[in-house]
């Protein structure tokens, strides 16, 4: 008797080409710097500030980049280059790998600013061109889940560092106010865009996109428990939950800041849109 084996459906999206199509186009964070041209000192400085100033101002408290002197450090999807350059300028060895070259272009563009050094290599996160062992720490925020093989990239993550070696991983959240709320509830069945444009291109709203890009990319949410079976394979693992706001819970209101975001973020940052993960290897 002859075994039927049944076609594996074809997927609607080259998800690694949307990637490319994305952020080739709009490049991470380039947006919170409209009135500068991409590339100049002015860009990179508003960036930078608008990052840890009022986007997540949580953000340079939890990473700790200042700890990381002297290590041998490896950043996947570095975008604009500006946690990278938290970490180099703290004296860490630094090493970019992205699979979109716009990234990349811009990360050196910024180094070179600053008269700070990195090694950017073009590459996939799911086969890191690295040796086993190579890094002290492996940090990739905001990133590995775009990519179809996000255990993959974890995997190869671990691979690459030196036992003892730290991961630190940042993944949207989907336990979180501006899923369920936001993004959900507001938009996805009030505003009816769940059935109107499906589940796919409704996360993929979620990244900014100028008005031409076409590009839909692959956006996934994860839980705590997702996160701990992604990094079972290492030792030590803590999970963290930051960044939440007022327009998480309703679009319209205006952002909090000074002692009412660090209040929100103190009380309600368990329903934060990001999980930070760090696992010891």
């Amino acid at each position: 008797m002859v075994q039927r084996v049944e076609p594996r459906p074809v997927a609607d999206f080259d998800d690694k080409a949307e990637i490319q199509k994305q952020w080739n186009t709009d490049p991470c964070g380039s947006s919170t710097a409209p009135e500068h041209q991409p590339g100049t000192a002015a860009f990179f400085f508003k960036v930078e500030r608008e990052r840890y100033e009022v986007y997540a101002p949580w953000m340079r408290t939890a990473m700790g980049f200042e700890a990381y002197g002297g290590k041998r450090v490896l950043e996947i999807g570095p975008g604009l280059g500006t946690d990278h350059a938290q970490f180099a300028r703290a004296g860490a060895e630094m090493y970019a790998l992205d699979l979109t070259a716009r990234h990349l272009e811009l990360t050196r563009r910024h180094f070179q600013l600053e008269d700070l050094v990195t090694r950017p290599v073009r590459g996939d996160a799911e086969t890191l061109p690295f040796a086993d062992g190579s890094f002290d720490l492996v940090y990739s925020f905001g990133v590995l889940h775009h990519t179809p093989g996000t255990q993959e990239a974890i995997d190869e993550v671990r691979r690459v560092l030196r036992p003892g070696g730290l991961a630190i991983v940042g993944l949207y959240h989907k336990h979180s106010a501006f899923y369920w709320i936001c993004t959900m509830l507001l938009r996805g069945v009030i505003q009816g865009d769940l059935w109107k444009r499906g589940y796919r291109r409704l996360l993929a709203d979620i990244e900014h996109r100028s008005a031409d890009s076409e590009a839909v990319p692959l956006v996934k949410v994860l839980t705590r428990r997702d996160c701990r079976r992604l990094f079972a394979g290492f030792g030590e693992t803590r999970i963290r939950a930051d960044q939440i706001d007022y327009a998480h819970f309703w679009p319209s209101l205006p952002p909090a800041t000074g002692l009412s975001r660090r209040l929100l973020e103190t009380l309600a940052h368990r329903w934060g849109w990001y999980l930070t993960v760090f696992s010891r290897k």
